[in-house]
């Protein structure tokens, strides 16, 4: 296998630089990636599993925001047998690497996509009859992955309709069934326990097997199925959220030690001015006061802040903690430099991340922003430049 991951991995300055350089282009906001993160946490699992069980890292939305193309180069260089992404600009970011390892497409794409989707080689998931034929009519060679539910009640066929799904597809000469696979349920409620779930996979594999069409790769394990159930391994696995350090359980079996991919968000001051009298009145506006020090950032709820800018939201600026100041807007935000009085136009700011001997975690961020972690990466934005470690 051939990849070329040098377009998609470009230098920038480091996260300890005090102003970031002049650019035509560049606004001064960026995420840093720690791809050796990433391929740490691959080897961490890769040890755990079994030497027969493959690895298909799902790298849906963008690769957790941390770019699928620099990820799916890690982790191919890592070993990795595979990849799932939901979205088809996910595939073929991955596919312009040069990457020529199995894709999967988790349900999304449409049929309308045919010709892009097998003129790169890519596997798509089918859920029903109607889906199957569908596919057929638009492709000369259809790869695909059958989905099963087995009480999630998203995609995926009824373990009742599995059998006869699994048949067709077998009966059709330009059919070429390479797999399938299911997910746990994450339904809050009324959900069938992980044991339930794993049994009713079992019966249809058995089902399949007695019937000649049992499929080469069964696959059911995520991130919190691969470290609290390894008796679910079956052929493979397809956890995502693992490979960018988030365990999505405290109860995990296997002690993987996980590292996070994202190590700072990353903007500068646009502006910086001490208020005065001619302005007017102090808007009564929490955090503000007279006579103090205002600086603007590069960054506002258009690049994935929250459009309230959180109580006690702070940032690092010279190694220093600085309030962030209500309202947000689209591309800025305000940030009180009054106790930052060396802070100067084009300083880097940290919204998360170390400077100096001060640091804002992930989960400092994610409980300011009203979210977890792993929501958190997911508001990650796409045009924010990544800079990869």
């Amino acid at each position: 296998m051939q990849t070329d991951c040098s377009s998609s991995q470009r230098s920038a300055p480091g996260p300890q630089s005090a102003a970031f350089p002049s650019s035509t282009v560049d606004r001064g906001t960026w995420y840093e990636i720690d791809l050796g993160a990433i391929r740490h946490n691959y080897r961490e699992l890769r040890a755990h599993l079994p030497g027969t069980v493959k690895i298909f890292a799902c790298l849906k939305r963008n690769g957790y925001g941390c770019g699928a193309g620099p990820v799916a180069c890690a982790l191919a260089a890592e070993g990795a047998d595979g990849f799932a992404v939901a979205s088809l600009p996910d595939a073929m970011t991955i596919r312009e690497t040069g990457i020529d390892l199995p894709v999967l497409l988790y349900p999304g794409p449409l049929p309308t996509s045919a010709k892009t989707i097998e003129s790169l080689g890519l596997t798509i998931t089918v859920s029903n009859l109607d889906e199957l034929e569908r596919w057929r009519a638009a492709m000369s060679i259809t790869r695909i992955f059958v989905k099963a539910d087995l009480g999630f009640f998203r995609a995926g066929a009824t373990p009742q309709e599995i059998g006869r799904l699994l048949s067709a597809a077998h009966a059709c000469d330009n059919v070429e069934v390479q797999g399938l696979y299911a997910h746990l349920s994450e339904l809050p409620t009324s959900k069938p326990s992980a044991g339930e779930q794993f049994a009713r996979l079992q019966r249809i594999l058995q089902e399949a097997e007695a019937a000649g069409t049992r499929p080469p790769i069964a696959m059911m394990s995520s991130t919190e199925g691969v470290l609290r159930y390894p008796g679910m391994d079956f052929d493979a696995v397809d956890p995502g959220a693992l490979f960018v350090g988030l365990p999505e359980t405290d109860r995990p079996i296997r002690p993987v030690i996980l590292r996070p991919a994202l190590k700072a968000i990353s903007t500068c001051l646009v502006s910086v001015k001490r208020i005065d009298a001619s302005l007017g009145p102090t808007p009564d506006i929490p955090g503000f006061r007279p006579s103090m020090t205002i600086g603007v950032l590069g960054m506002g709820w258009g690049d994935g802040f929250p459009r309230q800018v959180p109580d006690q939201a702070e940032a690092l600026v010279r190694g220093r903690r600085a309030r962030l100041l209500p309202p947000a807007h689209l591309e800025h935000l305000r940030i009180d430099l009054t106790d930052v009085p060396d802070a100067r136009f084009g300083d880097q700011v940290l919204l998360l991340g170390q400077q100096g001997n001060q640091t804002i975690t992930q989960e400092e961020v994610a409980a300011q922003w009203g979210t977890d972690v792993v929501g958190l990466y997911a508001q990650l934005r796409d045009h924010i430049r990544r800079v990869y470690v």
